[in-house]
């Protein structure tokens, strides 16, 4: 008669240890280690509300629908260098009798467009979802067509320089394409701009 085989809890235990260690150390390498794009270049846009934040006298719109684009290339697996151009939406605002008297006009128009050169830093939270943020600086320009009291428009540019901060959302779809949500500021006072949106992005 042959003898029973008996093996000891404590190798057992061993065996499995080895186990869950060779499956976490295999995930470990995949997350070190993610495919990437070979030239490390993506492009992308989004589009969404952009919101302003200028003073209100009688009625004011404070979103209109807006949009970027955007490109960057990668300096390490997580740190890129990034473009961005923005395109905020028309707004108007109008002013009651007292105010139009005092400023001259009653109801203004206004688009802003805006440049970003910055940093776009990636940290991965859990499979296919990355987290961005953005730091950089914005150049922006301010259109304004203005309704004068006497019934006659006028039309000025405005220059200005603001900081800019974006975060969002990235789910990676495939290894290349990533649906993206996005929120982007410049901060500027009462010219201060605003984005909200949606899109996606592309690597190479």
């Amino acid at each position: 008669m042959n003898a029973p085989v008996t093996r000891s809890p404590l190798s057992l235990a061993s065996v499995a240890a080895a186990l869950l260690m060779s499956v976490s150390a295999s995930a470990q390498a995949q997350v070190l280690q993610p495919a990437t794009a070979p030239l490390g270049v993506y492009v992308g846009g989004t589009a969404g509300f952009g919101i302003n934040n200028w003073q209100c006298d009688a009625t004011c719109d404070r979103a209109a629908f807006s949009g970027k684009i955007f490109a960057g290339k990668r300096l390490t697996p997580g740190l890129a260098a990034e473009v961005n151009y923005f395109m905020f939406g028309k707004t108007n605002r109008s002013n009651a009798n007292p105010a139009a008297q005092a400023m001259g006009y009653s109801i203004e128009e206004r688009k802003v467009t805006a440049w970003t050169l910055g940093i776009n830093w990636e940290v991965e939270l859990i499979q296919d979802f990355t987290n961005q943020i953005r730091v950089g600086w914005g150049a922006l320009e301010q259109k304004n067509t203005r309704l004068l009291t006497n019934n006659t428009s006028v039309t000025s540019k405005n220059h200005f320089t603001a900081p800019y901060i974006g975060a969002g959302l990235a789910f990676r779809l495939t290894r290349d394409i990533k649906l993206v949500s996005t929120v982007d500021a410049f901060f500027k006072g009462h010219n201060s701009q605003y984005l909200l949106s949606v899109g996606g992005m592309a690597e190479f």
